[in-house]
């Protein structure tokens, strides 16, 4: 089993999921809402529930399909804007997606445009 987060295109979505779902049924929503098909193996897609404390993550390979869970004990997960016009999901790094799954926020809100 591979699960290499580099190889393939990471998608976090925007808006909360009923994360009573199965894999089945959260690929679905991937294909119709958003045109990522996951079984060609190319795509992890992360999905955040209601109360924003649950995470699921979805993937595919050659060999069969995962479904990965994460729950915060304490916390919960940031809520990420988008444009009204635009995609309900964002694109993330390896790096910036286990940050997100331990809890820690992606974005902030700047105060002065001089200083991070």
């Amino acid at each position: 089993m591979n699960l290499d987060l580099s190889t393939g295109k990471i998608s976090l979505i925007l808006c909360p999921t009923d994360l009573r779902s199965g894999f089945n049924r959260l690929s679905a929503m991937a294909l119709k809402y958003l045109s990522i098909d996951v079984s060609k193996g190319n795509d992890w897609v992360v999905f955040v529930s209601k109360r924003r404390n649950i995470a699921k993550i979805i993937h595919s390979d050659d060999k069969g399909s995962l479904m990965i869970s994460r729950k915060l004990h304490t916390g919960c997960y940031q809520r990420l804007m988008a444009d009204a016009d635009g995609a309900a999901s964002r694109a993330l790094t390896k790096d910036k997606l286990l940050k997100y799954l331990d809890g820690n926020d992606l974005d902030f809100k700047r105060e002065h445009f001089l200083y991070k």
